[in-house]
């Protein structure tokens, strides 16, 4: 909500802005999935995780993987893995997860992003600073809601646009949206 004030860093606003893109964009995935007729969510089509369920829980379960890495201190989230039975069911837990990482890079600080945080591998622990991991974290998501657009393709609810977020200069394209979030333009743009 817009009535939350966070530490403004500068260094700091392309996380703040990598994290509410992400918001958005998933939640209009989250918006075309709901309106998919039934079946086409879990159908298989062609893709590495072959549905967009498979591909959508996949994001999911790397996103909450990282926030245990990056959370630290911090709360974790509030709830566990949900049934993710439905489309509708995944989009609550997915925004939990999106709002938790908007909260972590809103409240980040030029001081946190060398801080080295552990991340266990299969084979090894990853030693990587909370910059490079958000930056993982944003660039594995944009790659996998590139596959989850190229799949809606195939199904009957055309594919949303959802790169759009991050120019100033672009309201009219996400006033929708905003709304959605109760979010404020000044919120984004920050």
């Amino acid at each position: 909500m817009d009535s939350v004030t966070f530490p403004q860093d500068p260094i700091c606003r392309p996380y703040r802005q990598l994290a509410r893109n992400a918001r958005l964009a998933n939640a209009r995935l989250d918006r075309a999935c709901t309106a998919l007729k039934p079946g086409e969510w879990e159908a298989t089509r062609t893709s590495f995780f072959p549905s967009l369920k498979g591909t959508m829980v996949h994001l999911l379960d790397a996103d909450r993987y990282y926030i245990d890495t990056l959370r630290g201190d911090l709360a974790g989230l509030a709830k566990p893995p949900g049934s993710r039975a439905t489309a509708a069911e995944f989009a609550a837990e997915r925004a939990e997860v999106d709002d938790w990482l908007i909260d972590f890079c809103e409240a980040l600080t030029a001081e946190a992003l060398p801080r080295k945080i552990s991340i266990p591998w299969p084979d090894r622990t990853l030693t990587e600073t909370v910059a490079d991991t958000l930056l993982h974290v944003f660039l594995h998501g944009q790659h996998h809601r590139g596959q989850i657009h190229s799949m809606l393709s195939g199904t009957s609810v055309a594919p949303p646009q959802i790169d759009e977020f991050i120019l100033t200069d672009n309201s009219e394209a996400r006033v929708e949206d905003l709304q959605a979030l109760e979010w404020s333009e000044a919120r984004l743009t920050r």
